[in-house]
Protein backbone atom coordinates (compact mmCIF):
# COMPACT_ATOMS: atom_id res chain seq x y z
CA UNK A 1 0.00 0.00 0.00
CA UNK A 2 2.89 2.34 0.80
CA UNK A 3 4.50 1.66 -2.39
CA UNK A 4 1.20 2.51 -4.61
CA UNK A 5 0.98 5.85 -2.53
CA UNK A 6 4.49 6.73 -3.76
CA UNK A 7 3.67 5.92 -7.14
CA UNK A 8 1.00 8.00 -7.50
CA UNK A 9 3.06 10.68 -5.92
CA UNK A 10 5.97 10.35 -7.81
CA UNK A 11 3.53 9.72 -11.23
CA UNK A 12 2.37 13.48 -10.41
CA UNK A 13 6.02 14.43 -10.64
CA UNK A 14 6.91 12.56 -13.97
CA UNK A 15 4.91 15.21 -15.49
CA UNK A 16 6.35 17.87 -14.12
CA UNK A 17 9.37 19.95 -15.92
CA UNK A 18 10.84 19.90 -12.16
CA UNK A 19 10.79 16.11 -11.47
CA UNK A 20 14.00 14.97 -9.27
CA UNK A 21 13.92 11.98 -7.77
CA UNK A 22 16.33 10.15 -5.68
CA UNK A 23 17.42 6.60 -7.27
CA UNK A 24 14.92 4.99 -4.36
CA UNK A 25 11.86 7.17 -5.53
CA UNK A 26 13.02 7.18 -9.03
CA UNK A 27 12.82 2.98 -9.12
CA UNK A 28 9.18 3.06 -7.62
CA UNK A 29 8.31 5.20 -10.08
CA UNK A 30 9.25 3.41 -12.88
CA UNK A 31 8.82 -0.21 -11.79
CA UNK A 32 12.46 -1.07 -11.46
CA UNK A 33 14.98 -1.84 -8.67
CA UNK A 34 17.76 0.09 -7.62
CA UNK A 35 20.52 -2.47 -8.46
CA UNK A 36 19.45 -2.11 -12.09
CA UNK A 37 19.69 1.82 -12.56
CA UNK A 38 22.83 1.30 -10.15
CA UNK A 39 23.94 -1.16 -13.53
CA UNK A 40 22.84 1.43 -15.74
CA UNK A 41 24.84 4.09 -14.40
CA UNK A 42 28.05 1.93 -13.99
CA UNK A 43 27.99 1.06 -17.49
CA UNK A 44 27.49 4.90 -18.55
CA UNK A 45 24.03 3.57 -19.97
CA UNK A 46 21.83 6.12 -17.97
CA UNK A 47 23.51 8.57 -15.58
CA UNK A 48 22.09 11.44 -13.17
CA UNK A 49 23.48 14.60 -13.88
CA UNK A 50 22.47 15.97 -10.98
CA UNK A 51 22.55 16.33 -6.96
CA UNK A 52 20.20 17.41 -4.49
CA UNK A 53 21.53 19.53 -1.68
CA UNK A 54 21.84 16.47 -0.14
CA UNK A 55 24.55 15.43 -2.49
CA UNK A 56 21.88 12.93 -3.61
CA UNK A 57 21.93 12.02 -7.60
CA UNK A 58 18.68 12.70 -8.90
CA UNK A 59 17.07 11.28 -11.49
CA UNK A 60 15.11 14.29 -13.86
CA UNK A 61 13.07 14.37 -16.44
CA UNK A 62 15.87 13.69 -18.89
CA UNK A 63 16.25 10.67 -17.43
CA UNK A 64 12.83 9.64 -17.56
CA UNK A 65 12.65 9.76 -21.33
CA UNK A 66 16.17 8.10 -21.58
CA UNK A 67 14.86 5.51 -19.38
CA UNK A 68 11.94 4.84 -20.88
CA UNK A 69 13.60 4.89 -24.42
CA UNK A 70 16.02 1.95 -22.73
CA UNK A 71 12.87 0.05 -21.98
CA UNK A 72 11.71 0.47 -25.41
CA UNK A 73 14.84 -0.86 -26.84
CA UNK A 74 15.51 -3.24 -24.44
CA UNK A 75 11.35 -4.66 -25.32
CA UNK A 76 12.66 -4.93 -29.35
CA UNK A 77 15.27 -7.34 -28.27
CA UNK A 78 18.98 -4.84 -28.62
CA UNK A 79 20.90 -5.81 -25.97
CA UNK A 80 22.66 -2.59 -23.37
CA UNK A 81 25.61 -2.41 -24.83
CA UNK A 82 24.00 -1.71 -28.33
CA UNK A 83 21.46 0.39 -27.15
CA UNK A 84 23.95 2.56 -25.37
CA UNK A 85 25.71 2.80 -28.49
CA UNK A 86 22.78 4.38 -29.95
CA UNK A 87 21.45 6.80 -27.85
CA UNK A 88 25.22 8.09 -28.04
CA UNK A 89 25.05 8.76 -31.49
CA UNK A 90 22.76 11.49 -32.72
CA UNK A 91 22.94 10.83 -36.20
CA UNK A 92 21.47 6.71 -36.26
CA UNK A 93 18.04 6.30 -38.34
CA UNK A 94 15.85 4.72 -35.80
CA UNK A 95 13.84 3.23 -38.62
CA UNK A 96 16.81 1.54 -39.97
CA UNK A 97 17.23 -0.18 -36.62
CA UNK A 98 14.02 -1.11 -36.61
CA UNK A 99 13.90 -2.50 -39.87
CA UNK A 100 17.66 -4.74 -38.68
CA UNK A 101 15.86 -5.50 -35.17
CA UNK A 102 12.70 -6.79 -37.15
CA UNK A 103 14.56 -9.10 -39.44
CA UNK A 104 16.28 -10.38 -35.95
CA UNK A 105 12.89 -10.71 -34.28
CA UNK A 106 11.34 -12.59 -36.88
CA UNK A 107 14.44 -14.66 -37.29
CA UNK A 108 14.31 -15.69 -33.82
CA UNK A 109 10.74 -16.31 -33.87
CA UNK A 110 10.99 -18.57 -36.86
CA UNK A 111 13.50 -21.06 -34.67
CA UNK A 112 11.24 -20.99 -31.77
CA UNK A 113 8.42 -22.12 -33.89
CA UNK A 114 10.05 -24.77 -35.63
CA UNK A 115 11.44 -25.91 -31.94
CA UNK A 116 7.98 -25.91 -30.89
CA UNK A 117 7.01 -28.13 -33.89
CA UNK A 118 9.86 -30.16 -33.11
CA UNK A 119 8.56 -30.67 -29.81
CA UNK A 120 4.97 -31.67 -31.01
CA UNK A 121 6.30 -34.22 -33.09
CA UNK A 122 8.37 -36.01 -30.76
CA UNK A 123 5.49 -35.85 -28.31
CA UNK A 124 3.16 -37.24 -31.18
CA UNK A 125 5.99 -40.49 -31.46
CA UNK A 126 6.24 -40.70 -27.26
CA UNK A 127 2.23 -40.93 -27.27
CA UNK A 128 2.24 -43.59 -30.24
CA UNK A 129 4.66 -45.72 -28.84
CA UNK A 130 5.53 -45.15 -25.43
CA UNK A 131 8.19 -43.30 -23.70
CA UNK A 132 12.03 -42.94 -24.91
CA UNK A 133 15.13 -43.56 -23.53
CA UNK A 134 17.13 -39.74 -23.40
CA UNK A 135 19.45 -41.22 -26.23
CA UNK A 136 16.68 -42.31 -28.54
CA UNK A 137 14.95 -39.02 -27.93
CA UNK A 138 17.71 -36.89 -28.66
CA UNK A 139 18.53 -38.88 -31.77
CA UNK A 140 15.00 -38.54 -33.41
CA UNK A 141 14.81 -34.80 -31.94
CA UNK A 142 17.92 -34.17 -34.26
CA UNK A 143 16.89 -36.16 -37.48
CA UNK A 144 13.25 -33.62 -37.06
CA UNK A 145 16.00 -30.87 -36.59
CA UNK A 146 18.57 -31.64 -39.58
CA UNK A 147 15.44 -32.24 -42.45
CA UNK A 148 16.49 -29.06 -43.93
CA UNK A 149 20.48 -30.32 -44.50
CA UNK A 150 18.77 -34.02 -45.12
CA UNK A 151 17.03 -32.44 -47.79
CA UNK A 152 19.98 -30.11 -49.25
CA UNK A 153 22.37 -33.19 -49.14
CA UNK A 154 19.46 -35.92 -51.38
CA UNK A 155 19.51 -33.35 -53.75
CA UNK A 156 23.22 -33.53 -54.87
CA UNK A 157 22.02 -37.52 -55.95
CA UNK A 158 18.07 -37.28 -56.71
CA UNK A 159 15.84 -35.59 -58.50
CA UNK A 160 13.71 -32.67 -56.88
CA UNK A 161 10.71 -35.02 -57.37
CA UNK A 162 12.71 -37.69 -55.30
CA UNK A 163 13.41 -35.64 -52.93
CA UNK A 164 10.11 -33.80 -52.09
CA UNK A 165 8.87 -37.67 -52.15
CA UNK A 166 11.08 -38.85 -49.61
CA UNK A 167 11.24 -35.54 -47.29
CA UNK A 168 8.45 -34.86 -45.39
CA UNK A 169 6.41 -31.19 -46.14
CA UNK A 170 2.55 -31.72 -44.50
CA UNK A 171 1.69 -32.93 -41.01
CA UNK A 172 0.62 -36.27 -42.41
CA UNK A 173 3.87 -36.63 -43.89
CA UNK A 174 6.06 -36.15 -40.83
CA UNK A 175 3.88 -38.11 -38.91
CA UNK A 176 4.81 -41.24 -41.07
CA UNK A 177 8.35 -40.20 -41.26
CA UNK A 178 8.80 -39.87 -37.72
CA UNK A 179 6.55 -43.11 -37.07
CA UNK A 180 9.40 -44.77 -39.78
CA UNK A 181 12.58 -42.91 -38.08
CA UNK A 182 11.60 -44.50 -34.76
CA UNK A 183 10.79 -47.91 -36.40
CA UNK A 184 14.03 -48.02 -38.03
CA UNK A 185 15.86 -47.08 -34.82
CA UNK A 186 14.43 -49.58 -32.76
CA UNK A 187 14.98 -52.27 -35.38
CA UNK A 188 18.53 -51.41 -35.72
CA UNK A 189 19.27 -51.06 -32.08
CA UNK A 190 17.48 -54.60 -31.80
CA UNK A 191 19.19 -56.18 -34.47
CA UNK A 192 23.00 -55.34 -33.17
CA UNK A 193 21.94 -55.94 -29.20
CA UNK A 194 20.99 -59.27 -30.38
CA UNK A 195 24.17 -59.77 -32.55
CA UNK A 196 22.30 -60.43 -36.00
CA UNK A 197 23.89 -59.84 -38.94
CA UNK A 198 23.13 -57.44 -41.66
CA UNK A 199 22.38 -61.13 -43.91
CA UNK A 200 20.37 -62.48 -41.08
CA UNK A 201 16.98 -63.46 -42.61
CA UNK A 202 15.26 -61.52 -39.49
CA UNK A 203 17.19 -57.99 -40.78
CA UNK A 204 16.64 -58.24 -44.53
CA UNK A 205 12.87 -59.57 -44.01
CA UNK A 206 12.23 -56.08 -41.65
CA UNK A 207 14.24 -53.76 -44.04
CA UNK A 208 12.39 -54.96 -46.84
CA UNK A 209 9.51 -53.79 -45.28
CA UNK A 210 10.51 -51.28 -43.81
CA UNK A 211 11.86 -49.89 -46.92
CA UNK A 212 8.53 -50.38 -49.34
CA UNK A 213 7.16 -47.39 -46.77
CA UNK A 214 9.92 -45.03 -48.23
CA UNK A 215 7.27 -42.87 -50.61
CA UNK A 216 10.39 -42.82 -53.44
CA UNK A 217 11.32 -45.00 -56.28
CA UNK A 218 13.83 -47.34 -54.15
CA UNK A 219 15.56 -48.25 -57.76
CA UNK A 220 16.08 -44.55 -58.34
CA UNK A 221 17.38 -44.64 -54.98
CA UNK A 222 19.64 -47.52 -54.89
CA UNK A 223 20.25 -48.58 -57.90
CA UNK A 224 21.62 -45.13 -58.63
CA UNK A 225 25.63 -44.24 -60.21
CA UNK A 226 26.51 -43.06 -56.42
CA UNK A 227 29.75 -44.64 -55.14
CA UNK A 228 30.38 -46.05 -51.90
CA UNK A 229 31.39 -43.16 -49.94
CA UNK A 230 28.48 -40.84 -51.60
CA UNK A 231 25.81 -43.59 -50.45
CA UNK A 232 27.51 -42.97 -46.92
CA UNK A 233 26.92 -39.87 -46.92
CA UNK A 234 23.30 -40.19 -47.78
CA UNK A 235 22.73 -42.25 -45.02
CA UNK A 236 23.81 -40.59 -42.55
CA UNK A 237 21.62 -37.99 -43.54
CA UNK A 238 18.89 -40.30 -42.46
CA UNK A 239 20.23 -42.39 -39.66
CA UNK A 240 22.07 -41.91 -36.84
CA UNK A 241 25.77 -42.43 -37.39
CA UNK A 242 26.98 -44.79 -34.77
CA UNK A 243 23.83 -47.24 -37.36
CA UNK A 244 25.16 -45.87 -40.63
CA UNK A 245 27.62 -49.19 -41.29
CA UNK A 246 25.03 -51.80 -40.22
CA UNK A 247 22.39 -49.98 -42.32
CA UNK A 248 24.94 -49.64 -45.74
CA UNK A 249 25.79 -53.57 -45.58
CA UNK A 250 21.96 -54.64 -44.88
CA UNK A 251 21.10 -52.85 -48.02
CA UNK A 252 24.14 -54.29 -50.07
CA UNK A 253 22.46 -57.73 -49.64
CA UNK A 254 19.43 -56.91 -49.95
CA UNK A 255 19.81 -55.39 -53.26
CA UNK A 256 22.68 -58.03 -54.38
CA UNK A 257 20.90 -60.81 -53.17
CA UNK A 258 19.52 -63.01 -56.65
CA UNK A 259 15.99 -63.01 -54.77
CA UNK A 260 15.92 -59.35 -55.14
CA UNK A 261 17.20 -59.36 -58.73
CA UNK A 262 14.58 -62.10 -59.46
CA UNK A 263 12.13 -59.82 -58.38
CA UNK A 264 13.32 -56.82 -60.54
Amino acid sequence: MKNTVLVKQNWNWMWSDDMELTVGKFATAVNTTIRTLRYYEKIGLLVPEKKNDSNQKIYARDELKKFYNIQLLKSMGWPLNEIKQMLEETAYSFREMVDMQEAVLLDQRNKINSSLAMMTRIKKVIHETGDLTNEDMMLLMNAIRLEEDQRTILKHYFSSNTVEQIMPKTKQQQIAFDRLNRRLLLFFQEAIHNELGPDSQEVQRELKELLAMVPASINELFNSEMGSEKQSEMFKALLPTDMVEFFAEALQVLYNSPYEEKED
